[in-house]
């Protein structure tokens, strides 16, 4: 917050089409996160178009909708609204004595062109001014100002009777007539200061109004700088060196227990770990208990926050602290409710502040928690600026719950679609390779699962952290390097995972090695060896090393080994692989009796699957076909020659179709899932009806 916001406009890229250029001034201003914050914040223009029906020009409102963030909307995120017919809005309500609330289905009554974006809530604060360019942003720098208690004084000794000034009033048809009265009893103001929110600020184009909203946020900046912001001390007292250094082992064994524990009615969450040093700062000053219990200011921060953080020091006893947590949601959620008020939601806190060791938060999955990690840490930024200058004070406890429980806001929850069937499952998919590896992850990201892709090359990781974020969101992926035969190895990549997302849940192991026997048809000691090390011992290690993570969380969970056709069909050239293979079956049903009634173990079982494997370089695919005396040709492309060798064993199943990284990844995806929840200890086959790999 402390740096000063550079402008970025460029006349050479702003667009000539107003609207196009709402568009442009919206992505400047949301894309920067001293202006506001993620998904705060809204714009508008005022432009002149032909009415579709009659052709007449008529004022058309162009407002941010609701939902989505304003660094990457697009015009398609924008409401378009008959300007007159929003404002007759206000007649009716006081014609009829109407709540402020039922004005929000109004609004798309007033829709031009029939413009399917959902007008938010903010729109009447851009309807009621008149100006052509509109911007409203959650500046830390300026909430800072708007959440002190000397507030009314520090927007006119900062902005020099430039800014006017509300009281805190819920986002809503009131707030905006309330700005159009401050602006008619001053009319020459630029912007109105909105306590304990943020600031709204108009011109009659838009690149003054992105000039003009920097300028206003610039001046709280250089207000608090000179004010000894930059050192914190007068805002959190004075600073006692604390950093906890085997914190990454403090986080390891706590996050699994947190994270289980608060699991609410069998929705899991997805772990934001923040060890920046404006966290860490904060939770070394005197009155960083003290501060975090006040409780946050602006909406768009509790919303994600809740209204108090829990402060756990290490040492402390976590059961005990999550139950005082619990008692006090729950008592402050009696004192405020009201007929009507929708029901508690989840009584656990979402933000965990640890004295040297750093910030936790929560969400359903990993963008949404590191989003409302970012909404605290802004907290911390208006705490941090408001005590420099004044006296912090957040909302008042009645406020704070009026807006986490609003109905529009539980309305908006109850709009979301149906989470997808791996939502807030986080999963550890050992095996980056291209083939069954990237389809089995491209089918899990697709259902919303946290995926973390593991592979002894870190080449290979990279690359599919690399297409995969790009596809799927980078939140989402993360990638790790491990040995799945040395537990060291192991257990540092979990640990990396529980340090990342706070937890685990799937286990998927496709790692194997198949090594080809010398021309007397024998395999040295040491391949073999390393078969078993890889394939069998391999495949215990991880598995034991993520039901443990699993156990200390206590939510269940699923481990998913890859066995092999060969486990049970006798044949040459493949002992060690075949044999090895076989062990992992018995593996899997000992590990299901073992781990039950938690922790589901079972395995699939493909046939040969060529295209895509690591296992079927071309060196190997071209001694098939000559072994089974399979014409090619050595000028044929790699994939010519695996589909020719995958159409001969094809030939061999029952249903005469190859086994594909896909259909073999679909297996995966089935026992990962809760689908076959039911189904524990078992080994299902993938091999397009092998008779002799028949169960028996």
């Amino acid at each position: 917050m402390s740096d000063r916001v550079p402008s970025r406009w460029d006349d050479s890229q702003a667009p000539q089409d107003p609207v196009d250029l709402l568009v442009y001034a919206s992505n400047l201003l949301g894309s920067d996160p001293r202006i506001t914050n993620y998904g705060g914040g809204n714009t508008s223009s005022k432009v002149a178009m032909a009415d579709p029906l009659t052709g007449e020009s008529v004022e058309v409102l162009w407002v941010k909708a609701s939902g989505g963030d304003l660094g990457s909307a697009k015009r398609a995120n924008f409401a378009s609204l008959y300007l007159d017919k929003v404002l007759a809005i206000e007649g009716l309500f006081n014609r009829e004595g109407k709540h402020e609330d039922e004005a929000v289905p109004l609004y798309a009554q007033a829709t031009f062109n029939l413009n399917p974006a959902a007008p938010s809530i903010d729109t009447p604060l851009h309807a009621y001014v008149p100006f052509a360019a509109v911007s409203h942003m959650h500046s830390d720098a300026i909430i800072a100002l708007a959440a002190s208690e000397d507030q009314v004084r520090l927007t006119e000794e900062v902005f020099g009777g430039r800014m006017g000034y509300v009281p805190w009033k819920r986002p809503g048809l009131d707030l905006g007539l309330m700005i159009r009265d401050e602006l008619k009893a001053k009319p020459g103001i630029q912007g109105v200061m909105m306590g304990q929110h943020g600031f709204i600020c108009w011109a009659d184009d838009w690149k003054a109004c992105y000039e003009l909203t920097l300028e206003f946020i610039n001046l709280a900046v250089d207000y608090l700088t000179q004010n000894d912001y930059a050192s914190g001390e007068a805002a959190f007292g004075p600073f006692t060196p604390n950093a906890n250094e085997s914190a990454d082992a403090y986080l390891t064994a706590l996050l699994p227990e947190l994270r289980g524990k608060i699991s609410y009615k069998g929705q899991r969450l997805v772990a934001h770990v923040d060890r920046s040093d404006t966290v860490l700062k904060f939770l070394s000053g005197a009155k960083a208990k003290e501060m975090a219990g006040m409780g946050t200011s602006c909406p768009d921060h509790f919303l994600r926050t809740k209204i108090w953080p829990l402060y756990l020091e290490p040492g402390m006893d976590l059961d005990s602290a999550l139950a005082t947590y619990r008692e006090n949601y729950q008592a402050y959620y009696d004192r405020c409710k009201v007929p009507g008020s929708p029901a508690m939601r989840n009584p656990n806190p979402s933000v965990v502040l640890i004295p040297g060791v750093g910030m936790v938060s929560f969400n359903k999955n990993a963008k949404e928690a590191r989003v409302t990690g970012e909404f605290y840490r802004n907290a911390i930024e208006v705490m941090r600026g408001a005590e420099a200058v004044s006296k912090y004070q957040g909302l008042p406890e009645q406020e704070a719950f009026d807006i986490e429980y609003w109905q529009l806001e539980e309305a908006k929850l109850q709009r979301m679609p149906a989470e997808k069937e791996m939502a807030r499952k986080i999963v550890l998919l050992i095996g980056a390779g291209p083939g069954i590896g990237r389809q089995t992850a491209e089918r899990l990201l697709a259902q919303d699962a946290t995926l973390v892709i593991a592979d002894l090359q870190a080449t290979l990781v990279d690359e599919a952290v690399a297409e995969l974020g790009g596809k799927f969101g980078k939140d989402n992926v993360f990638g790790t390097t491990l040995d799945i035969t040395n537990r060291p190895s192991v257990r540092a990549a979990i640990d990396a995972v529980i340090l990342r997302f706070g937890g685990l849940d799937v286990l998927i192991n496709i790692a194997a090695v198949f090594f080809p026997p010398d021309t007397s048809g024998r395999l040295d000691d040491e391949r073999w060896k390393r078969t078993y090390d890889i394939n069998l011992v391999g495949s215990y290690i991880v598995a034991d090393e993520t039901a443990a993570t699993m156990r200390a969380q206590g939510i269940g969970g699923s481990l998913v080994l890859v066995s092999s056709a060969n486990a049970v069909v006798s044949k040459k050239g493949s002992v060690a692989y075949d044999t090895s293979k076989a062990a992992v079956n018995h593996l899997v049903r000992e590990l299901a009796v073992e781990h039950a009634p938690d922790i589901r173990v079972n395995a699939i079982a493909p046939a040969t699957v060529v295209a895509g494997s690591q296992m079927f370089p071309r060196d190997r695919v071209v001694a098939s076909l000559s072994k089974y005396s399979i014409a090619y040709d050595d000028t044929m492309s790699d994939d010519d020659l695996r589909d020719r060798l995958a159409d001969f064993y094809a030939q061999r199943t029952l249903l005469k179709v190859p086994v594909t990284p896909g259909r073999v990844a679909d297996a995966l995806y089935l026992l990962a899932s809760d689908r076959l929840g039911l189904t524990t200890g078992h080994v299902v086959p993938v091999d397009a009806g092998l008779a002799d790999a028949f169960l028996r």
